[in-house]
Protein backbone atom coordinates (compact mmCIF):
# COMPACT_ATOMS: atom_id res chain seq x y z
CA UNK A 1 0.00 0.00 0.00
CA UNK A 2 2.71 2.63 0.75
CA UNK A 3 2.18 6.17 1.49
CA UNK A 4 -1.14 7.75 -0.50
CA UNK A 5 -0.08 9.89 -2.84
CA UNK A 6 -1.22 13.75 -3.49
CA UNK A 7 -4.22 14.17 -6.38
CA UNK A 8 -1.01 15.39 -9.24
CA UNK A 9 0.75 11.81 -7.79
CA UNK A 10 -1.92 9.93 -8.72
CA UNK A 11 -2.62 11.50 -12.05
CA UNK A 12 0.83 11.12 -12.62
CA UNK A 13 1.21 6.92 -12.19
CA UNK A 14 -1.82 5.74 -11.21
CA UNK A 15 -4.15 6.46 -13.69
CA UNK A 16 -1.97 5.29 -16.59
CA UNK A 17 -2.65 2.03 -15.40
CA UNK A 18 -3.21 -0.83 -18.16
CA UNK A 19 -0.62 -2.85 -19.28
CA UNK A 20 1.00 -4.26 -22.32
CA UNK A 21 -0.89 -5.45 -24.87
CA UNK A 22 0.48 -9.13 -26.47
CA UNK A 23 -1.88 -9.67 -28.90
CA UNK A 24 -2.59 -13.39 -30.20
CA UNK A 25 -1.90 -15.20 -33.60
CA UNK A 26 -4.97 -14.36 -35.74
CA UNK A 27 -7.13 -17.36 -34.90
CA UNK A 28 -10.89 -18.40 -34.61
CA UNK A 29 -13.47 -16.19 -33.84
CA UNK A 30 -14.00 -14.17 -30.60
CA UNK A 31 -14.87 -16.52 -27.63
CA UNK A 32 -18.22 -14.33 -27.33
CA UNK A 33 -19.62 -15.66 -30.40
CA UNK A 34 -19.13 -19.35 -29.00
CA UNK A 35 -20.33 -19.82 -25.47
CA UNK A 36 -23.33 -20.97 -23.91
CA UNK A 37 -25.63 -19.11 -21.40
CA UNK A 38 -24.64 -22.31 -18.87
CA UNK A 39 -21.04 -21.66 -19.21
CA UNK A 40 -21.38 -17.62 -18.57
CA UNK A 41 -24.10 -18.32 -15.52
CA UNK A 42 -26.34 -16.43 -17.04
CA UNK A 43 -29.57 -18.17 -15.36
CA UNK A 44 -27.58 -19.57 -12.42
CA UNK A 45 -29.69 -18.96 -9.13
CA UNK A 46 -28.33 -17.35 -6.20
CA UNK A 47 -25.80 -19.05 -3.75
CA UNK A 48 -23.54 -18.92 -1.34
CA UNK A 49 -20.59 -16.17 -1.75
CA UNK A 50 -18.19 -19.22 -2.28
CA UNK A 51 -19.84 -20.57 -5.01
CA UNK A 52 -20.40 -16.97 -6.52
CA UNK A 53 -16.80 -16.37 -6.31
CA UNK A 54 -16.23 -19.60 -8.14
CA UNK A 55 -18.68 -18.67 -10.80
CA UNK A 56 -17.49 -15.24 -11.31
CA UNK A 57 -13.74 -17.15 -11.60
CA UNK A 58 -14.72 -18.76 -14.81
CA UNK A 59 -17.00 -15.39 -16.01
CA UNK A 60 -13.95 -13.01 -15.85
CA UNK A 61 -11.84 -16.06 -17.44
CA UNK A 62 -13.72 -16.04 -20.13
CA UNK A 63 -14.41 -12.28 -20.52
CA UNK A 64 -10.59 -11.64 -20.40
CA UNK A 65 -10.51 -13.90 -23.61
CA UNK A 66 -12.83 -12.08 -24.92
CA UNK A 67 -11.53 -8.22 -24.59
CA UNK A 68 -7.92 -9.64 -25.31
CA UNK A 69 -9.45 -10.59 -28.44
CA UNK A 70 -10.66 -7.40 -28.70
CA UNK A 71 -7.37 -5.26 -27.92
CA UNK A 72 -5.98 -7.44 -30.59
CA UNK A 73 -7.97 -6.30 -33.13
CA UNK A 74 -7.28 -3.19 -32.32
CA UNK A 75 -3.70 -4.22 -33.07
CA UNK A 76 -4.10 -5.41 -36.45
CA UNK A 77 -6.39 -2.87 -37.42
CA UNK A 78 -9.74 -4.37 -37.42
CA UNK A 79 -12.77 -2.49 -35.55
CA UNK A 80 -14.49 -3.36 -32.14
CA UNK A 81 -17.13 -5.97 -32.31
CA UNK A 82 -19.30 -4.59 -30.08
CA UNK A 83 -21.91 -7.32 -30.51
CA UNK A 84 -19.41 -9.63 -29.25
CA UNK A 85 -18.84 -8.33 -26.28
CA UNK A 86 -22.65 -8.72 -25.45
CA UNK A 87 -22.96 -11.21 -23.71
CA UNK A 88 -20.14 -10.87 -21.32
CA UNK A 89 -21.68 -7.85 -20.76
CA UNK A 90 -24.43 -9.71 -19.73
CA UNK A 91 -22.90 -12.67 -18.01
CA UNK A 92 -21.13 -9.86 -15.49
CA UNK A 93 -24.66 -7.95 -15.05
CA UNK A 94 -25.98 -11.67 -13.85
CA UNK A 95 -22.89 -12.47 -11.25
CA UNK A 96 -23.37 -9.20 -9.74
CA UNK A 97 -27.03 -9.11 -9.68
CA UNK A 98 -26.48 -12.49 -7.49
CA UNK A 99 -23.85 -11.03 -5.44
CA UNK A 100 -21.97 -7.47 -6.24
CA UNK A 101 -19.11 -8.22 -4.20
CA UNK A 102 -17.86 -11.80 -5.32
CA UNK A 103 -16.32 -10.55 -8.99
CA UNK A 104 -14.92 -7.62 -7.74
CA UNK A 105 -12.89 -9.85 -5.31
CA UNK A 106 -12.17 -11.95 -7.88
CA UNK A 107 -10.57 -9.34 -10.19
CA UNK A 108 -8.56 -8.03 -7.43
CA UNK A 109 -5.43 -10.17 -8.05
CA UNK A 110 -4.23 -9.50 -11.77
CA UNK A 111 -1.00 -11.13 -12.86
CA UNK A 112 1.26 -9.06 -14.86
CA UNK A 113 0.74 -10.15 -18.36
CA UNK A 114 -3.07 -10.08 -18.01
CA UNK A 115 -3.64 -6.86 -16.04
CA UNK A 116 -4.44 -4.70 -19.36
CA UNK A 117 -7.63 -6.77 -19.98
CA UNK A 118 -8.65 -7.67 -15.97
CA UNK A 119 -9.22 -4.35 -15.06
CA UNK A 120 -11.24 -3.30 -18.10
CA UNK A 121 -13.86 -6.49 -16.74
CA UNK A 122 -13.47 -5.21 -12.84
CA UNK A 123 -14.44 -1.70 -14.31
CA UNK A 124 -17.45 -2.81 -15.68
CA UNK A 125 -18.21 -5.11 -12.83
CA UNK A 126 -18.02 -1.82 -10.64
CA UNK A 127 -20.04 0.18 -13.15
CA UNK A 128 -22.63 -2.54 -13.21
CA UNK A 129 -22.46 -2.80 -9.65
CA UNK A 130 -22.59 0.59 -8.94
CA UNK A 131 -25.32 1.33 -11.55
CA UNK A 132 -28.00 -0.83 -9.21
CA UNK A 133 -26.63 0.36 -6.21
CA UNK A 134 -27.77 4.17 -8.04
CA UNK A 135 -31.37 2.24 -8.76
CA UNK A 136 -30.68 3.01 -12.73
CA UNK A 137 -32.99 0.74 -15.29
CA UNK A 138 -31.65 -2.43 -16.08
CA UNK A 139 -30.56 -1.64 -20.11
CA UNK A 140 -29.26 1.70 -18.49
CA UNK A 141 -27.31 -0.45 -16.76
CA UNK A 142 -26.17 -2.79 -19.57
CA UNK A 143 -25.08 -0.35 -21.54
CA UNK A 144 -22.75 1.08 -18.72
CA UNK A 145 -21.45 -2.18 -18.43
CA UNK A 146 -20.12 -2.05 -21.38
CA UNK A 147 -19.18 1.52 -21.49
CA UNK A 148 -16.56 0.06 -18.67
CA UNK A 149 -15.49 -2.90 -20.39
CA UNK A 150 -14.74 -0.47 -23.14
CA UNK A 151 -13.41 2.36 -21.16
CA UNK A 152 -9.60 2.12 -21.61
CA UNK A 153 -9.55 0.84 -25.49
CA UNK A 154 -7.33 3.33 -26.46
CA UNK A 155 -4.53 2.38 -24.35
CA UNK A 156 -4.31 -0.75 -27.10
CA UNK A 157 -2.49 2.45 -29.06
CA UNK A 158 0.08 3.60 -26.20
CA UNK A 159 3.84 1.71 -26.50
CA UNK A 160 3.27 -0.72 -23.76
CA UNK A 161 7.37 0.12 -22.16
CA UNK A 162 5.58 3.60 -21.25
CA UNK A 163 2.38 2.29 -19.68
CA UNK A 164 4.32 -0.22 -17.25
CA UNK A 165 7.55 2.69 -16.99
CA UNK A 166 8.33 2.22 -13.21
CA UNK A 167 8.73 5.59 -11.22
CA UNK A 168 7.32 9.06 -12.50
CA UNK A 169 6.01 10.24 -16.24
CA UNK A 170 7.80 13.67 -17.65
CA UNK A 171 5.51 16.16 -18.95
CA UNK A 172 5.62 14.56 -22.75
CA UNK A 173 5.30 10.73 -21.44
CA UNK A 174 2.23 12.03 -19.21
CA UNK A 175 0.57 13.82 -22.24
CA UNK A 176 1.29 11.01 -24.14
CA UNK A 177 -0.74 8.34 -21.89
CA UNK A 178 -3.85 10.96 -21.45
CA UNK A 179 -4.15 10.96 -25.11
CA UNK A 180 -5.85 7.53 -24.58
CA UNK A 181 -9.00 8.91 -23.89
CA UNK A 182 -9.15 10.58 -27.04
CA UNK A 183 -7.91 7.65 -28.95
CA UNK A 184 -10.16 5.15 -27.46
CA UNK A 185 -12.96 7.83 -28.11
CA UNK A 186 -12.00 7.90 -31.76
CA UNK A 187 -11.64 3.97 -32.38
CA UNK A 188 -15.09 3.12 -30.81
CA UNK A 189 -16.21 5.99 -33.13
CA UNK A 190 -14.50 4.67 -36.04
CA UNK A 191 -16.00 1.09 -35.32
CA UNK A 192 -19.50 2.15 -36.31
CA UNK A 193 -20.26 1.99 -31.64
CA UNK A 194 -23.15 4.05 -31.29
CA UNK A 195 -23.45 4.02 -27.47
CA UNK A 196 -23.37 7.82 -26.61
CA UNK A 197 -22.60 6.79 -23.54
CA UNK A 198 -19.77 4.26 -24.10
CA UNK A 199 -18.51 6.96 -26.13
CA UNK A 200 -18.76 9.13 -23.43
CA UNK A 201 -16.90 7.16 -20.78
CA UNK A 202 -14.13 6.78 -23.33
CA UNK A 203 -13.50 10.10 -23.33
CA UNK A 204 -14.20 11.67 -20.42
CA UNK A 205 -13.61 8.87 -17.40
CA UNK A 206 -10.46 11.10 -16.29
CA UNK A 207 -12.18 14.15 -15.65
CA UNK A 208 -12.77 15.58 -12.05
CA UNK A 209 -16.12 17.71 -10.79
CA UNK A 210 -13.77 20.92 -10.26
CA UNK A 211 -12.36 21.11 -13.64
CA UNK A 212 -8.99 19.69 -13.25
CA UNK A 213 -9.30 16.29 -15.21
CA UNK A 214 -8.17 15.48 -18.65
CA UNK A 215 -9.02 15.85 -22.26
CA UNK A 216 -11.47 18.27 -21.92
CA UNK A 217 -11.81 19.77 -18.29
CA UNK A 218 -15.08 19.93 -18.08
CA UNK A 219 -16.56 20.05 -14.58
CA UNK A 220 -19.33 18.42 -12.22
CA UNK A 221 -22.18 21.03 -13.92
CA UNK A 222 -21.53 19.23 -17.52
CA UNK A 223 -19.52 15.97 -16.61
CA UNK A 224 -22.83 12.88 -17.43
CA UNK A 225 -23.28 10.67 -14.35
CA UNK A 226 -21.97 7.48 -16.78
CA UNK A 227 -18.28 9.57 -16.58
CA UNK A 228 -18.49 10.01 -12.75
CA UNK A 229 -19.36 6.80 -12.03
CA UNK A 230 -16.46 5.45 -14.39
CA UNK A 231 -13.95 7.98 -12.74
CA UNK A 232 -14.24 6.40 -9.56
CA UNK A 233 -14.40 2.69 -10.43
CA UNK A 234 -11.36 3.59 -12.26
CA UNK A 235 -9.45 4.61 -9.55
CA UNK A 236 -10.92 2.29 -7.43
CA UNK A 237 -9.79 -0.74 -9.18
CA UNK A 238 -6.33 1.22 -10.31
CA UNK A 239 -5.29 1.75 -6.78
CA UNK A 240 -6.39 -1.58 -5.41
CA UNK A 241 -3.87 -3.20 -7.81
CA UNK A 242 -0.77 -4.57 -7.47
CA UNK A 243 1.41 -2.98 -10.59
CA UNK A 244 5.25 -3.34 -11.72
CA UNK A 245 5.85 0.40 -10.03
CA UNK A 246 3.67 0.35 -6.96
CA UNK A 247 1.88 -2.12 -3.98
CA UNK A 248 -1.67 -1.62 -3.65
CA UNK A 249 -3.88 -0.37 -1.55
CA UNK A 250 -6.53 -2.42 0.52
CA UNK A 251 -9.87 -1.81 -0.43
CA UNK A 252 -10.13 -0.01 3.03
CA UNK A 253 -7.32 2.45 2.37
CA UNK A 254 -8.94 3.33 -1.33
CA UNK A 255 -11.75 3.84 0.06
CA UNK A 256 -10.46 6.41 2.77
CA UNK A 257 -8.43 8.35 0.25
CA UNK A 258 -10.78 8.98 -2.04
CA UNK A 259 -13.54 9.88 0.44
CA UNK A 260 -10.88 12.35 1.79
CA UNK A 261 -10.23 14.08 -1.53
CA UNK A 262 -12.14 17.36 -2.22
CA UNK A 263 -12.93 18.45 -6.37
CA UNK A 264 -12.24 15.24 -7.51
CA UNK A 265 -14.91 12.72 -7.39
CA UNK A 266 -18.61 13.08 -7.16
CA UNK A 267 -19.47 12.74 -3.36
CA UNK A 268 -22.57 11.42 -4.26
CA UNK A 269 -21.77 8.75 -6.58
CA UNK A 270 -18.88 8.09 -3.95
CA UNK A 271 -20.91 7.50 -1.23
CA UNK A 272 -22.93 4.93 -3.25
CA UNK A 273 -19.81 3.16 -4.15
CA UNK A 274 -18.64 2.78 -0.66
CA UNK A 275 -22.18 1.16 -0.10
CA UNK A 276 -22.16 -1.27 -2.77
CA UNK A 277 -18.30 -2.96 -1.47
CA UNK A 278 -19.34 -4.68 1.06
CA UNK A 279 -20.32 -4.17 4.92
CA UNK A 280 -16.18 -4.21 6.14
CA UNK A 281 -14.10 -3.97 3.67
CA UNK A 282 -10.59 -5.41 4.09
CA UNK A 283 -8.75 -2.30 5.51
CA UNK A 284 -11.48 -1.24 7.24
CA UNK A 285 -10.98 0.95 10.54
CA UNK A 286 -13.67 -0.92 13.15
CA UNK A 287 -14.77 -0.43 16.54
CA UNK A 288 -15.73 -3.56 18.66
CA UNK A 289 -17.87 -4.48 21.28
CA UNK A 290 -14.79 -4.70 23.43
CA UNK A 291 -13.77 -1.34 23.04
CA UNK A 292 -11.00 -2.03 20.82
CA UNK A 293 -9.79 -0.77 17.61
CA UNK A 294 -9.09 -2.90 14.59
CA UNK A 295 -8.34 -3.50 10.92
CA UNK A 296 -10.06 -5.91 9.15
CA UNK A 297 -7.70 -8.22 7.56
CA UNK A 298 -10.33 -10.45 5.83
CA UNK A 299 -13.09 -11.21 3.74
CA UNK A 300 -14.64 -14.45 4.62
CA UNK A 301 -16.90 -15.68 2.03
CA UNK A 302 -19.45 -17.27 4.34
CA UNK A 303 -19.77 -14.71 6.91
CA UNK A 304 -18.85 -11.09 5.55
CA UNK A 305 -20.27 -9.49 8.25
CA UNK A 306 -17.94 -11.79 10.73
CA UNK A 307 -14.76 -10.81 9.18
CA UNK A 308 -11.37 -11.56 11.33
CA UNK A 309 -9.62 -8.31 12.66
CA UNK A 310 -6.33 -7.18 13.40
CA UNK A 311 -6.82 -5.41 16.89
CA UNK A 312 -4.11 -2.04 18.04
CA UNK A 313 -5.57 0.07 20.35
CA UNK A 314 -8.20 0.08 23.52
CA UNK A 315 -10.57 2.94 22.49
CA UNK A 316 -11.52 3.64 25.96
CA UNK A 317 -7.94 4.44 27.38
CA UNK A 318 -6.26 5.29 23.85
CA UNK A 319 -3.64 2.40 25.09
CA UNK A 320 -1.51 0.85 22.38
CA UNK A 321 -2.56 -2.91 22.95
CA UNK A 322 -0.27 -5.72 21.48
CA UNK A 323 -1.45 -6.68 18.28
CA UNK A 324 -3.56 -9.69 17.39
CA UNK A 325 -6.20 -11.25 15.26
CA UNK A 326 -9.54 -11.76 16.84
CA UNK A 327 -12.46 -13.28 15.15
CA UNK A 328 -15.41 -10.50 15.33
CA UNK A 329 -18.52 -13.63 15.70
CA UNK A 330 -17.05 -13.74 19.41
CA UNK A 331 -16.38 -9.88 19.62
CA UNK A 332 -18.55 -8.34 17.26
CA UNK A 333 -18.36 -5.13 15.37
CA UNK A 334 -20.20 -2.25 16.39
CA UNK A 335 -19.47 -0.27 13.42
CA UNK A 336 -16.61 1.56 11.04
CA UNK A 337 -14.47 4.21 12.23
CA UNK A 338 -12.45 7.13 10.86
CA UNK A 339 -9.11 7.66 11.75
CA UNK A 340 -9.10 11.53 12.40
CA UNK A 341 -11.65 11.15 15.40
CA UNK A 342 -9.04 9.06 17.18
CA UNK A 343 -6.07 11.03 16.47
CA UNK A 344 -4.13 8.24 14.69
CA UNK A 345 -1.96 10.35 12.76
CA UNK A 346 0.50 7.14 11.92
CA UNK A 347 -2.74 4.88 10.83
CA UNK A 348 -1.71 4.12 7.39
CA UNK A 349 1.69 2.85 8.77
CA UNK A 350 0.02 0.85 11.37
CA UNK A 351 -2.47 -0.53 8.52
CA UNK A 352 -0.27 -1.42 6.56
CA UNK A 353 1.92 -3.16 8.99
CA UNK A 354 -1.22 -5.17 10.27
CA UNK A 355 -2.21 -6.30 6.74
CA UNK A 356 1.37 -7.54 5.82
CA UNK A 357 1.10 -9.31 9.26
CA UNK A 358 -2.26 -10.78 9.81
CA UNK A 359 -3.86 -10.51 6.48
CA UNK A 360 -4.03 -12.75 3.62
CA UNK A 361 -1.02 -14.35 2.13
Amino acid sequence: MGNLPSSDGLNAGEWRDLGSVEAPAAGPAPVARRLSATRLHLNARPASLAVERERAREIVGLVKDSVTATFSDIRFGRKIQAANLAPMVSAIAASVARSPTALPSVTRIKLHDEYTYLHSVAVCGLMIALGNKLRLSPELTQEIGLAGLLHDIGKARIDADLLNKPGPLDLDEYGRVQAHTLRGYELLRDSGIESEIALDVCLHHHERIDGSGYPSGISQETLSIHARMAAVCDVFDAVTSNRAYKRSWSPGAALDWMMGTTGHFDPRVLRAFRGLLGVFPVGALVLLESQRLAVVIDEPAESPTTPDVAVFLCAATKRELAPVRVSTRSDPIIGLEVASKWALDDFEAKRERLLDEFGPA
